[in-house]
């Protein structure tokens, strides 16, 4: 298994934007915003995945087109989110844009990656590969390999944690759709959400290993995948989003609730109140712990797949409230972390 050595210099930068599509096919509005949107991201971060997340049964919105940034410094991040073309493009959304953003600036200590190939995913862009030795394998070993578990326990401090939400009236509020008019802007986050990606690519895989994941592991993955959408408050999941790369191509013809995992890149993405609940989730759902050792047996150390071509990554990030910026312009209600008043662990302030 292999990691990655980030440079502690300042802190790296996650950049999330969203744009809903209301109808589909999308609207002429919304494909120009797209495209503009592209043009201004595209050759500053230093990776960035688009995705696509589709809508889910009873869901108002068509589809979510997440363009996931990865930027090595703050610095960087900020140079481009401040320049004139961004900055003007931002301030001139119309009040039913159905444009978001998640931003996150966490500090390299509260943070790791985990592949089973030593070739770029993720944060592997981001900084060199490295052999992750023996934090491997075991349960723990996610909170093992951040440097500074030994000085904070990554709990969320459930009784005095109070999100503040800003809602800003745009001009053209007149739109048939039932969004949120206008920007909502969450201030004074709670410590310690861990957010949570898994990435698949079967983009390589062989023959031989295609048959040998269908036959043990697909749907095992599916149900996994499932649980944890489906998981619950009770379980600390705040919010997940299953995307798909469409430009990687499809893995297998299924009708399943869960499309996104028909192609051949998918990329899902994770909230959850904190470490310890992710830990919690991933050691009492048995078929995740079946799946899991199946899967280190196959592909670890003498196993049959061993120099197999699938590529499989996990990012753990432990992120404190003055770390992350959300911005909801023109969204359905619920979108992102607008839903944290579902949650009995937060008190959502409104204000004008």
């Amino acid at each position: 298994m292999w990691g990655v050595q980030l440079s502690s210099a300042e802190p790296f930068v996650y950049s999330i934007f969203g744009l809903q599509y209301h109808h589909e096919p999308p609207t002429e509005e919304q494909t120009t915003c797209q495209k503009e949107f592209d043009d201004l991201i595209a050759n500053h971060a230093t990776h960035i995945d688009r995705l696509v997340q589709e809508g889910s049964a009873g869901s108002k919105v068509a589809k979510t087109f997440i363009w996931l940034g990865y930027w090595k410094t703050r610095t960087e991040y900020l140079d481009w989110w401040t320049s004139d073309a961004v900055t003007s493009f931002w301030a001139n959304l119309s009040s039913h844009a159905g444009l978001w953003r998640e931003i996150m600036m966490p500090s390299d200590t509260r943070t790791q990656f985990g592949t089973n190939q030593p070739k770029p995913s993720g944060l592997g862009y981001l900084g060199t590969p490295t052999s992750l030795g023996e934090k491997s394998g075991y349960w723990g070993c996610y909170r093992h390999r951040m440097s500074s578990f030994q000085d904070d326990n990554f709990t969320t401090n459930v009784d005095k944690e109070i999100v503040q939400v800003q809602h800003y009236t745009l001009q053209d509020t007149d739109h048939e759709l039932p969004i949120i008019p206008g920007r909502q802007i969450l201030t004074n986050l709670p410590d310690n959400v861990c957010f949570v990606i898994e990435g698949q690519d079967h983009s390589e895989i062989t023959d031989e290993e295609k048959e040998f994941w269908f036959k043990n592991f697909d749907q095992s993955v599916e149900r996994w995948m499932n649980d944890l959408v489906f998981a619950g408050e009770g379980s600390g999941v705040l919010d997940s989003k299953l995307c798909y790369c469409p430009e990687s191509g499809i893995f297998r013809e299924s009708d399943s609730d869960l499309s996104a995992l028909n192609y051949n890149k998918k990329v899902q993405l994770f909230y959850f109140k904190d470490l310890r609940h992710l830990e919690r989730i991933g050691r009492s759902n048995k078929g995740h712990v079946d799946l899991r050792h199946r899967f280190m047996g196959a592909y670890g150390p003498g196993g049959e797949l061993t120099s197999g071509k699938i590529c499989l990554w996990v990012e753990t990030t432990v992120i404190k409230g003055n770390e992350i910026e959300c911005e909801y312009v023109g969204c359905f209600e619920g979108t992102g972390w607008l839903a944290l008043g579902e949650h009995e662990i937060f008190a959502v302030q409104y204000s004008d």
